[in-house]
């Protein structure tokens, strides 16, 4: 598996298909992360009457043929569009530059690589993210994810979840950069964990999040994280083709269930996330992302059968304590 897989094995396939197919899964994810991005825009408008977004993205949404008075399908594309193409194309710029770099002072060809990396760094994060910040967290994923180990393959941690790391150790108070990232705590993801744990499923439903709008990623939260429909597109590609293990994934999958299940149980009378249902653990935050996208990344994730299962448990385990016993909500990009 992994990076045994582009080195020419049986039924192996190359890197470069790899890196292909890995792109291919996040397009499901990526569509509903800009049409998200556009409605959750217009939802935001809708409760900031008057506000004008007069920034580079609004310039660009209206230069799209965005009407903010009757949006439709089209208008949340096209601002989707305005918010997340700018943040990507400057995290593929600061990581080509970098490999660039990397690759010069090393008499290397440029590693690919960088592509795939940016766009998880990109879905990983909230709209309207700071310009200044897509470059620094883009820059630590390319130097400490990946340059200082020797490039491609050989980081122990997804590049991606390290950049966004940075981002939200250096700025924890960017929540409050842009008046639109209703539902979000800046770069930490989203607040309905916070919700639950005040007013249960109904706070939720007065935030506007059910069942359904957050199997289809109609919810706020980090761009490519809200959608379990598209990630679970994304990750049946990855396990037909065998990129990603089926044995990590499911561990990080019955873990979470077995876990969530047993808070109730041993801690007496449930309160607050103790009491939320297995479902919303499945359902709310980014685990379903991370699970496939970054904890099941071939290259930082273990490469025999046992540490799979090891692995994928221990990501459950520590995610629900995160999420239980952690006072401060919302919590970090990964749950």
């Amino acid at each position: 598996m992994g990076f045994a897989v582009a080195q020419g094995k049986p039924g192996a396939v190359s890197y470069r298909r790899m890196l292909g197919i890995q792109l291919l899964a996040l397009l499901p994810v990526t569509v509903v992360a800009i049409v998200n991005c556009g409605y959750q825009y217009y939802q935001g408008l809708v409760r900031l009457p008057g506000f004008d977004a007069d920034d580079s993205r609004g310039w660009l949404a209206r230069f799209l043929g965005a009407d903010s008075q009757y949006p439709g399908i089209y208008d949340y594309l096209a601002t989707g569009v305005a918010q997340l193409l700018p943040m990507l194309l400057l995290a593929l710029l600061v990581g080509g530059l970098w490999e660039r770099i990397i690759a010069d002072r090393r008499r290397e060809p440029v590693q690919p690589g960088f592509v795939l990396v940016a766009l998880v760094f990109v879905l990983l994060m909230p709209g309207a993210a700071a310009f200044t910040h897509i470059a620094f967290g883009m820059s630590c994923a390319a130097l400490l994810g990946r340059g200082i180990f020797g490039g491609e393959g050989k980081s122990f941690i997804n590049p991606a979840l390290l950049g966004v790391a940075m981002v939200q150790v250096s700025f924890p108070a960017a929540s409050g950069v842009h008046p639109l990232w209703n539902g979000l705590a800046g770069y930490e993801g989203s607040d309905a964990f916070a919700l639950y744990s005040r007013g249960g499923d109904a706070a939720l439903g007065e935030a506007g999040i059910d069942a359904w709008s957050a199997l289809i990623g109609a919810v706020p939260g980090q761009l490519g994280t809200t959608s379990l429909i598209a990630v679970a597109l994304g990750a049946a590609l990855l396990l037909l083709t065998r990129i990603i293990s089926w044995r990590l994934l499911s561990a990080q999958l019955v873990g979470l269930l077995l876990f969530a299940s047993l808070v109730p149980v041993l801690g007496g009378a449930p309160e607050g996330i103790a009491a939320m249902p297995v479902y919303w653990h499945f359902l709310l935050g980014s685990f379903a992302f991370g699970a496939v996208f970054v904890a099941c990344d071939p290259a930082a994730s273990c490469c025999t059968n046992p540490g799979r299962w090891i692995q994928g448990f221990l990501i459950a385990a520590l995610l629900v304590v995160i999420r239980v016993f952690n006072p401060v909500h919302p919590l970090s990009l990964i749950h």
